[in-house]
């Protein structure tokens, strides 16, 4: 009985740590190499979201390496504005820092898995406003 007893409160003990931890809220907003969101954008002070990504996550603009000898562009990133392949980085250069709501960056695998062959270098999303 006492092992029945001792299993109910350990879950239980285990069910309350996980509650608090999902409760827990942080006072601004989060950094995460892989998000960046519009206040982020606009506290840089930049005019496209190309600028905001070189200042602010460089490492997303990195190529990945050659990865094909027929398609010099393998391994480079992908942009998809609102669902929609744009092209490579530079499509960035065309967006309005101050219309972009946030952006996300995958990395080649997550966006292989989302999108299909052809994202080595992973994909940039950029939401609007």
């Amino acid at each position: 009985m006492s092992r029945v007893l001792r299993g109910v409160v350990f879950s239980a003990c285990v069910g309350v740590l996980a509650c608090a931890q999902a409760a827990r809220t942080t006072a601004g907003p989060t950094t995460s190499r892989h998000v960046l969101l519009g206040d982020e954008i606009q506290a840089a002070s930049v005019a496209t979201a190309y600028q905001a990504v070189a200042r602010l996550r460089p490492e997303w603009l990195h190529r990945r390496g050659q990865m094909s000898i027929r398609d010099p562009s393998a391994g480079a990133v992908v942009v998809y504005l609102d669902g929609l392949r744009e092209g490579g980085a530079t499509a960035l250069e065309a967006i309005a820092a101050e219309n972009v709501l946030a952006m996300e960056y995958l990395d080649g695998s997550e966006a292989t898995t989302r999108f299909g062959t052809g994202h080595a270098g992973g994909a940039i999303l950029v939401r609007l406003r």
